[in-house]
Parts: C-alpha cells; sequence; structure tokens
C-alpha cells in the first residue's frame, strides 16, 4: 500500500534538511583537503594543473556553502523538490571536480604519488557517503565520477599495481553503494515511523473530539472550546450567547422511518448548523438528538435571530425516504451571558430551561432567556 502523500512529503523534506546540515563544513573540509593534497604534490605536478584543481575546488565548495545559507534562510514555506535538485547539481559538480581533477594532477608513472592521490580520492568518497547517504542515488553519482576518469587512467597503463588499484576502485564504489542503500534506508523508516505516528497520534486526538455520526465536535471538545470563549467574554465584558436545540418528536421519527432515517435526520441538522453558524462559533453534538452553539460576541437580538434562522431552515429541510419526504422540526432555547450566568455550565443550564420552556409552549419555536420581549418566543405562527 503507498504511504499518504503527507507522510512522503514530509520524510522528504526531513532528508533534504538532513543533506543542507552537512553542507557547510563537507565543503570546508573539501577545499582544506584540496589545499593539502595540493601542497604533497608541489614539487612533482605542474603548478599550473594544481592552481587550476585548487581554485576549481574552492569554487564548488563556496557555491555548494552559499546554497547552504540560502537552504538555512528559506522561508517556511518551501519547494522540497526544487531544493533537493539544487543540492544535487552542487554534489555532481564537486565529484566531476574531485575526479577530472584528481586524475590531472596525477604525475604520470610517479606511482607512490599516484597512490597518494588514490588516498584521497577515497577519502572524499567516504566522506560523501557518511554524510549524504540520505540520498543513494546522489551519494554514488558523486563516488563514481571522483573514481572514473583515475579508473579508466589505471586500467590502461601497463602495470599489475595501477590495475590492482582500478580493481580496488571498483570494490570501494561496491561497497559504498552498499552502505549508502543501508543508511538511506534506516534515514526513511526512521523518519517514516515519526510522521505516521505523528499524524495517528492527531487523527486519534481528532477522534477523540469528534461525534462519529455528524462530524461534529463531540461533548468533550465542545465543553472545551466553549469554556475557553467564555472565559474569554468574561475577561473582556465581552457579549455572549449559548444556543441548545433538541429535534422534536426524534423517537417517532427513529420508530416511524427506522433508526437508519433517524440518523440521517442529525446528520442533516448538523449539516444545516454547520454552514450557517459564524466561523467564530462553537457548535456541537452533546446528547443523543440534542445540539449546542456558543456564540462569542454574539448579543441577546443576533443570538435569538440565528437560533430562528435554525429553526426555519431546519422546518423547510426535506429528508428523502423510501417511503416519501420526512420533514422534521426542533425547538430552541436561547441563553445569553449576565452576572449570573457567566460559565458554560450555567449559560447551557439557562439554554436547557428555554429548551424545555419551548417544548412545553408546542415546539418548533425559539425562547430566549435574557433577550428583549420580542425576542422571547417564535414559532412558525408567530
Amino acid at each position: 500500500m503507498d504511504k499518504p502523500v503527507a507522510v512522503e512529503d514530509r520524510v522528504r523534506a526531513d532528508l533534504v534538511g538532513l543533506l543542507y546540515e552537512q553542507v557547510a563544513l563537507s565543503s570546508a573540509l573539501g577545499a582544506i583537503v584540496a589545499t593539502v593534497l595540493c601542497a604533497l604534490l608541489w614539487s612533482v605536478t605542474r603548478h599550473s594543473l594544481l592552481l587550476g584543481f585548487w581554485l576549481a575546488v574552492v569554487a564548488v565548495s563556496f557555491a555548494r556553502g552559499s546554497l547552504a545559507r540560502q537552504y538555512r534562510l528559506r522561508p517556511g514555506t518551501f519547494d522540497t523538490r526544487g531544493w533537493e535538485h539544487r543540492f544535487l547539481v552542487t554534489l555532481v559538480a564537486t565529484g566531476a571536480v574531485w575526479g577530472v581533477g584528481g586524475w590531472l594532477i596525477m604525475p604520470p608513472g610517479e606511482i607512490e604519488y599516484q597512490a597518494v592521490v588514490y588516498f584521497f580520492l577515497m577519502g572524499m568518497v567516504g566522506g560523501a557517503v557518511a554524510n549524504y547517504s540520505a540520498h543513494v542515488v546522489g551519494v554514488m553519482t558523486n563516488a563514481i565520477l571522483v573514481f572514473l576518469p583515475s579508473t579508466i587512467a589505471f586500467v590502461v597503463e601497463d602495470s599489475a599495481l595501477t590495475r590492482a588499484m582500478a580493481f580496488g576502485s571498483v570494490v570501494y564504489v561496491v561497497g559504498a553503494y552498499r552502505a549508502a542503500r543501508a543508511l538511506a534506508r534506516s534515514f526513511r523508516r526512521s523518519h517514516q515511523l515519526t510522521h505516521e505516528l505523528d499524524l495517528a497520534r492527531q487523527a486519534a486526538e481528532v477522534q477523540a473530539r469528534t461525534d462519529e455520526l455528524t462530524g461534529m465536535r463531540n461533548r468533550r471538545a465542545f465543553h472545551e472550546l466553549g469554556e475557553v470563549a467564555v472565559a474569554q467574554a468574561r475577561r473582556y465584558n465581552d457579549p455572549l450567547a449559548v444556543i441548545s436545540l433538541d429535534i422534536d418528536h426524534f423517537k417517532k421519527v427513529n420508530d416511524t422511518w427506522g433508526h437508519a432515517t433517524g440518523d440521517e435526520t442529525l446528520r442533516l441538522v448538523a449539516l444545516i448548523i454547520n454552514r450557517m453558524v459564524r466561523t467564530s462559533d462553537i457548535a456541537g453534538r452533546v446528547g443523543g438528538e440534542e445540539f449546542a452553539i456558543v456564540l462569542p460576541r454574539a448579543s441577546p437580538e443576533q443570538a435569538a435571530a440565528m437560533a430562528e434562522r435554525l429553526r426555519v431552515a431546519m422546518e423547510k429541510a426535506p429528508l428523502y425516504h423510501d417511503n416519501g419526504e420526512l420533514h422534521f422540526t426542533a425547538s430552541f432555547g436561547v441563553a445569553v451571558r449576565t452576572a449570573a450566568a457567566d460559565t458554560l455550565e450555567r449559560l447551557l443550564a439557562e439554554a436547557d430551561k428555554a429548551l424545555y420552556e419551548a417544548k412545553e409552549g408546542g415546539r418548533n419555536r425559539v425562547v430566549c432567556h435574557g433577550c428583549p420581549p420580542p425576542a422571547v418566543a417564535r414559532h412558525a405562527n408567530g
């Protein structure tokens, strides 16, 4: 089974980050190693070749260091693949410079110095494997470019020792590939597991706060967020209201049309609420057929008007069934924040009292505690 795209993107970003973490130090070491190598060969190799090689290594090291600095200063969102490609270009360039340059500065016929250069090339490949194994293709391209020119030269020379060195290059590259592949798998699997566990934890947290049937916040999540909203309103003395609503004769819906239709009714109520409330409002399913909404910074008139709009929408919303079209209604209780009702628990208690009055008054109506007289009771005919 394919891994979720989100996980793959996160793993790729982590691995690119690992690559760039090593660039600055390895670039500086590359320039230092090139300086030491040129000093060792100064008496046996043409100076123009050594200077050209040294300048090329310093230039590519500077370019890689600059790229690493740009990566550190990148914005919060960035093109992971683009940064990966830039890294690969500089890594390939480094391999080409060391491979071609190392071959050019080898003094012909001086097997001891050729072995010294070969030893330094092995060190550069080993360093690349150690630092960049998170990207197998990149590190192996670098290794091949470093070894290829000198290996071909060793094979062409009519010497058993140089051909043995060429064979050693092949063995070294094969061993480097196996090591890089094992390390890359380990890096990827470790980061993949980390992100999968993180996503699973996030999903579990969402599930623990989500009503499975309607997709709304469950009672726990509603209370957690609602208490925060009420506390903020109390702190800044802002208006706030709570709506409590209950589907009328819901047991009759289940008994007449079946529990599947009852579930669809609950989903439809949730859909209407989610479409009509403000983004700042906090809505949730708090019981079987009971829903509640916290309306921060809502005046009594605004809260009563919202409840009335919800009532009308639910009254008019058709629910299609095999045996015909079903209509349902709901009753609403509204409570506004006052000195006596300044906690979520007290506001819900007041809203429930208003809801009970709406039920007792004939259902399919809105009753508001704390609203102006014109908004005390509204119903289909009033």
